[in-house]
């Protein structure tokens, strides 16, 4: 890693800490002292104070968490350079390394002097994601439950604060839905379903969907019902076009196509869903009349209603007439179906003109649907619950036991005998009540999953040293890496006092990242951290980007998770984040950015040639580059203030209020450089923008969607106002200059400049993977094991998975 300092920072920062010499002296190097006098207090002492700042005037660094913490962000503010200015009289670098050494062993002073002034237990409820999978994973139930949830807070970036977690009455409410739907839907009181598998093909779908207009007509014919004129006419000149209002698939062989995006054969008619569970999947497909270009085949489920959105199983990419077949376990609710549809090719045509289109289509041959898939009965969510007792024939005298077995499932720990004598207790009265034993259990249940040992992380000292306790290291393990509840051998360790040993927590970490359920802390952290879980919110101009679809929209997801996944994977170094000779591409995404020799819609590590390409690291992703733009223009301060905040960590001071926010003129009329000047030489915006405006400027050569463009969009009106004509607008230009580390002419150039502070964002990386771990927000007192964490993976030259392990591993991770 290349450490640099700036000068401007180091000066700025004695600046700050001169102010110890007034209220509490400290042993200040003689050297130090007369660097002080020299380079601070002409502008920041008793004759001047520039923004109101004097040296004069401050509190020591350790006295209070709140001083050092203001200390901290001041230095992380200037340790861009953004001052002193750079006109002014400057140290030499002998004069410069001195003091670079005092101001880290003060910054060591003041963390061990604050140590245990920070580290309050942050009482905080499981949000809507980690209650959805720690419901999943202890009943294996899933559903829309927990969309009626409040909204949760956010804190620093994050969902799981502590800080922004309320429960609310109305939160209250709908637990207590939800336990309803998911106890009703995890104890079994009928039967074993009977797995069905059913092997059907859209010729026979095609049949069927005959069969039904033949009936349709025969009913009409019967009911002696006589259409009006104009009715008449219609069904004439469709019967003509050979348009039956339904939907047509064109025999091919012994298969049959898919020719028009409209016509969406599911697997309705052939398979019916009727309990809630895993199901099979299978279909072979190819393509027909592509000219050697490839067509898209989107397998998805859902009601097959037109106010429901289809979740999205796969989309499949068909190349020549050679069949494919695919096939998925997917989850399904009653009722629902899988659907397939043909991206690519004419959205519609009319039936007789279906049959004699020569354009592109997907041939489907057999389909085959199986399920439920049943692993064992009664299923993992009943044995949690009743082990595998019948639920019809339950008896007073076992609920002891059964409440003794589930309160240490659904509460992550141990539990006292009191406890549970209390839902006992509990269930006794309910019985009083005339319920039946089911109905009993279930409310006794329902108000376990309604307890704050269920809904709070529960994280107890455990000792002198303030260290929480082996279950509660367990349970913060488990919800950092799969954001749910630790599974059986997390739990044997903590119950053996093994699991708080460094080395058991490094292996705990390599076993739970290999595990399928890491997926969902990558897809958490990384949509919450770098912002791309907004990604779609602000839907691009078609006028300007009709490019830009919902498989563009996915491909540029999938690339960043896709990206971050391969750095955890192979622990690659972190200035990857920045740079890279590789990035994770499909075919789509490798023609949006002008990279050849990418096909198929996998996602695959794809070496870069850095002499043809600007791509490669996080800057350069279309996520990136579209959620810091607004859909129709791209805007260098929202770009700015990203790079500082989410990559390298040195957030910006929020807007003076009064002052306008810049908005660009897309015709052409204004640059953005002249309007950012303007703000610039508002003297309440300047300091801001100077630190903020470079990080956005260099990255003004992507567009809103992340292509590489030399100059602007624009639009020009036409007779038609809805279709404004797509004109090349003004040339783009990305130099600037960052503060104290020079100037540069182009995107390569900032990169370059950016590795630099390589140590900025191993800094922010850890500081960010902390506060999601710990769910709370890190005070000053934290910053001496978070040094240490950064220098040990600086030390190995490790990457993300080296940090994680190290931050579990760490003194850090058992605080409260």
């Amino acid at each position: 890693m290349i450490r640099t300092t700036p000068l401007a920072a180091v000066l700025a920062w004695l600046c700050l800490v001169a102010a110890a010499w007034a209220e509490a002296p400290l042993a200040i190097d003689p050297a130090v002292q007369t660097f002080l006098r020299s380079y601070c207090v002409k502008c920041h002492g008793p004759e001047k104070q520039e923004a109101d700042f004097r040296v004069d005037s401050m509190l020591k660094m350790s006295a209070t968490p709140a001083d050092a913490e203001y200390w901290r962000l001041v230095l992380d503010n200037l340790n861009l350079g953004e001052m002193p200015p750079e006109k002014q009289k400057q140290p030499t670098a002998d004069e410069r390394e001195a003091v670079i050494a005092w101001i880290e062993a003060e910054l060591r002073r003041a963390s061990d002097v604050l140590q245990g002034s920070a580290g309050e237990v942050v009482l905080r409820r499981l949000n809507r994601l980690e209650y959805g999978y720690t419901t999943e994973d202890l009943f294996g139930v899933r559903g829309d439950y927990t969309d009626g949830f409040p909204a949760d807070g956010v804190a620093e970036g994050f969902d799981n604060n502590g800080a922004a977690l309320v429960l609310s009455s109305a939160q209250l409410s709908r637990y207590l839905e939800a336990s309803d739907f998911i106890l009703q839907r995890a104890i079994m009181t009928g039967p074993r379903p009977t797995t069905e598998k059913v092997q059907f093909s859209l010729r026979e779908i095609q049949s069927l969907e005959n069969e039904k207009q033949a009936r349709a007509e025969l009913r009409k014919k019967q009911s002696g019902e006589k259409p009006t004129a104009t009715e008449r006419k219609r069904q004439e000149e469709a019967k003509r076009q050979g348009n039956f209002g339904s939907p047509y698939f064109p025999l091919h062989g012994d298969d049959a196509l898919i020719v028009v995006r409209y016509t969406k054969p599911s697997t309705r008619d052939f398979f019916r869903v009727r309990e809630p569970g895993w199901y099979r999947f299978q279909a072979t497909a190819y393509a027909v009349r592509n000219q050697g270009e490839p067509v898209r085949l989107q397998i998805t489920h859902g009601r097959g209603v037109p106010t429901e959105v289809p979740t999205v199983i796969d989309v499949v990419q068909l190349t020549d007439s050679t069949p494919q077949t695919v096939e998925y376990r997917v989850y399904l609710q009653p009722n629902y179906r899988v659907q397939m549809e043909m991206l690519d090719g004419i959205n519609w045509l009319p039936g007789s003109r279906i049959a004699e289109s020569d354009g592109p289509a997907i041939a489907i041959g057999a389909i085959e649907m199986e399920g439920p898939l049943l692993e064992q009965w009664p299923p993992a969510g009943h044995r949690n619950l009743l082990g595998v007792r019948d639920a019809n024939a339950l008896k007073d005298d076992e609920m002891p036991a059964i409440l003794a077995d589930l309160a240490p499932r659904l509460f992550r720990r141990p539990v006292a005998e009191s406890v549970v004598q209390e839902f006992v207790d509990f269930y006794q009265a309910a019985r009083a009540e005339s319920l039946s034993p089911l109905d009993a259990f279930r409310f006794t249940a329902k108000a376990m999953l309604a307890s704050p040992h269920f809904l709070y992380h529960v994280e107890p000292h455990t000792s002198a040293e303030g260290a929480i306790d082996e279950y509660a290291l367990a349970n913060r393990l488990s919800y950092f890496l799969w954001r749910s509840l630790p599974d059986a051998p997390l739990v044997e360790l903590a119950a053996a006092g093994q699991l708080s040993q460094p080395d058991v927590l490094r292996k705990q970490v390599d076993r739970m990242l290999e595990d399928p359920k890491s997926e969902r802390f990558l897809k958490d952290f990384v949509g919450q951290w770098l912002k791309i879980s907004n990604l779609g919110e602000m839907q691009p101009d078609a006028n300007l980007y009709p490019e830009y679809d919902a498989d563009l929209e996915r491909a540029m997801v999938e690339e960043t998770e896709s990206f971050v996944r391969e750095m955890l994977l192979h622990d690659l170094p972190l200035r990857n984040l920045i740079d890279s000779d590789w990035a994770m591409l499909n075919d789509r995404l490798a023609q949006h950015y002008g990279i050849p020799g990418v096909e198929g819609n996998r996602f695959r590590r794809v070496a870069l040639d850095k002499s043809a390409t600007v791509r490669g690291g996080l800057l350069a992703q279309a996520s990136i580059l579209n959620i810091t733009s607004n859909g129709t223009t791209t805007s260098p301060v929202v770009r700015g203030v990203w790079v500082l905040e989410r990559l390298l960590g040195s957030p910006a001071s929020p807007p003076p209020p009064d002052v306008p926010a810049i908005e660009p003129d897309i015709r052409g009329a204004t640059t953005i450089q002249e309007q950012l000047e303007k703000h610039r030489s508002i003297e309440q915006c300047a300091a801001c923008h100077r630190k903020i405006d470079p990080y956005g400027m260099a990255l003004e050569n992507f567009d809103v969607i992340g292509g590489w463009r030399d100059n602007y969009r624009a639009l020009k009106p036409t007779a038609n106002p809805n279709r404004p004509q797509r004109i090349e607008g003004q040339a783009v230009i990305s130099a600037d200059s960052l503060p104290q580390q020079g100037d540069f002419a182009d995107f390569r150039e900032f990169r370059a400049l950016l590795l630099q502070r390589e140590d900025l964002l191993e800094r922010n990386v850890a500081r960010q993977l902390a506060k999601f771990a710990l769910g709370r927000s890190l005070g000053f007192a934290d910053e001496g094991p978070l040094a240490s964490l950064v220098a040990t993976v600086d030390a190995s030259d490790g990457g993300l998975k080296t940090m994680i392990r190290e931050l579990v591993a760490s003194e850090l991770f058992r605080r409260p």
